[in-house]
C-alpha cells in the first residue's frame, strides 16, 4: 500500500546576513602635515639643508675654510680702517686721536693736560695753557681734582664726544670716573671737561672748561 507522499517544503530563500555599515572616522592629521607646518617647512628646509652641506664641506676642507675666514676678516678690518680710521673691535684704538682732517685734532694736548692734572704737575699744565687768553689757575684744579692733592683715584678717562667746527677748531668732551675713600666707605664722582683745540702744524689748547663735577645717580 502506497501511502501519501510527504508534503514537499518550499526551499527557503537565501537570506543574506544584514551587514552593519560602520562609519569610518578619518585619521587625524599629524601636526607636521598641517598647512602652517608645511609652509614653514618649505621655508626653513632649504636653509637647514644648506647649513648641513656647508658644515660637511667645512669638515672636508679645513685648510681652505681657514684661509677663507682669514681673508674675510682681513677684508673687514681693511674696510673698517679705511672708512673710519680705526680697526674693528677697538684694536689699536687711541681715544685721544680725534681723526680730524688727517690729524688727531689736538687729542694729544688734551691727554697731556689731563695727565698733568692727575699727577699734580702745575708746570706742565701752565705750558700747555700758554695759548689760552684767560687760562685757569692750575693750582686750583690740582687742589680740587688731582690724585696727589685731593686724595682722589682716577678710575677711567673716557672721551665722550668730538666735534669738528667750521673755523678749524675742535670741541671735545672728556669724562673722568673718580673715587675717594670716606669715613663711610668709597665715594664715587663724575668729572666732565670741555676742551677747544686746533691742529694746524702744531697742536694748541685754546680753552678748557669744567662742565660738571657730581656724584652719579644711584
Amino acid at each position: 500500500m502506497i501511502g501519501p507522499s510527504p508534503t514537499q517544503q518550499k526551499p527557503e530563500r537565501d537570506v543574506k546576513p544584514e551587514v552593519k555599515q560602520v562609519k569610518s572616522t578619518p585619521a587625524r592629521r599629524r601636526t607636521g602635515q598641517t598647512p602652517v607646518a608645511l609652509f614653514f617647512k618649505a621655508i626653513f628646509r632649504p636653509i637647514l639643508k644648506g647649513i648641513y652641506y656647508l658644515l660637511r664641506g667645512i669638515g672636508g676642507h679645513k685648510l681652505l675654510t681657514l684661509a677663507m675666514i682669514i681673508l674675510l676678516l682681513a677684508s673687514v678690518a681693511a674696510t673698517t680702517f679705511f672708512t673710519t680710521g680705526q680697526f674693528p673691535f677697538g684694536i689699536g684704538n687711541d681715544p685721544f686721536n680725534f681723526h680730524v682732517r688727517g690729524t688727531n685734532g689736538g687729542g694729544d694736548v688734551v691727554q697731556n693736560w689731563l695727565y698733568a692734572l692727575r699727577d699734580g704737575n702745575a708746570a706742565q699744565m701752565s705750558l700747555l695753557e700758554k695759548n689760552i687768553s684767560n687760562p685757569p689757575d692750575p693750582a686750583q684744579f690740582i687742589n680740587q681734582f688731582s690724585q696727589a692733592k685731593a686724595h682722589l683715584t682716577w678710575k677711567s678717562i673716557n672721551v665722550t664726544g668730538v666735534y669738528s667746527e667750521s673755523d678749524s677748531t675742535v670741541d671735545s668732551f672728556v669724562e673722568i670716573d673718580l673715587t675717594a675713600t670716606g669715613p663711610g666707605g668709597p665715594v664715587t664722582g663724575l668729572l666732565l671737561w670741555h676742551f677747544v683745540t686746533i691742529s694746524q702744524g702744531s697742536e694748541l689748547l685754546l680753552n678748557v672748561n669744567l662742565v660738571d663735577f657730581r656724584a652719579p645717580l644711584t
